[in-house]
């Protein structure tokens, strides 16, 4: 097995930059999925499920400010954005994410099948991002840089938990998709969807909004 040799300049510097690096793509990956999971959660029912995503959206962000901290605390955020990495990840991250919503809305043929797609969407997104810190633990580990590598265990332990999770939700939601195209019994009710909890909290502003007015 190959192992980087703390002891060799080159190697060092090398493995350094690339911890800047790996982190600036899981920064891209977090801020686009804050996106995908939004769109998600306007297109899921209450219910086990969206507090699912709803939970994981509180992760998504605080990890993507996690990983702007320790960007800023290795000096990298400033030369990572000059050289246009940063931006150029990010913008490529969000567009995807931008692009997806309304792909998601589309698709399916039932709103239980666009719940069950979506399910797999973030768990491909899931095994994504545990690969990536996995690939970044591993690297801070060998040069010795002991926080980024803690950081990388603590955010890898919140996506596996999500990818379980996600994964355990997979049969019900096939199960939903078969009895509503086959049978005609739909669960799906798009009166309770995320979209619509926030019109009618939007509602419920405006109203109170002009009453005081």
């Amino acid at each position: 097995m190959a192992t980087i040799d703390r002891t060799d300049p080159d190697q060092l510097s090398t493995a350094q930059a690339l911890v800047a690096q790996y982190l600036t793509e899981a920064h891209a990956t977090e801020e686009a999925l804050v996106t995908t999971l939004r769109a998600h959660i306007a297109m899921t029912p209450a219910g086990g499920y969206r507090d699912l995503l709803e939970r994981h959206l509180g992760e998504t962000r605080q990890q993507a400010r996690a990983i702007e901290r320790r960007l800023d605390e290795l000096g990298a955020a400033r030369g990572l954005i000059a050289s246009g990495i940063d931006l150029a990840q990010t913008f490529v991250g969000q567009v995807l994410a931008l692009t997806k919503g309304p792909v998601d809305m589309l698709r399916g043929k039932s709103g239980e099948e666009k719940l069950l797609k979506n399910a797999k969407d973030e768990c491909a997104t899931e095994a994504l991002e545990i690969a990536t810190y996995d690939a970044l633990h591993a690297l801070a580990d060998a040069v010795g840089d002991d926080k980024t590598a803690k950081l990388a265990l603590r955010h890898r332990g919140q996506e596996e938990r999500m990818l379980e999770e996600l994964r355990a939700l997979i049969p019900a939601l096939t199960h939903a998709t078969v009895l509503a195209q086959a049978k005609g019994d739909p669960t799906y009710d798009p009166s309770t969807t995320g979209a619509a909890d926030a019109a009618r909290r939007f509602a419920r502003n405006a109203e109170r909004t002009v009453g005081t007015a």
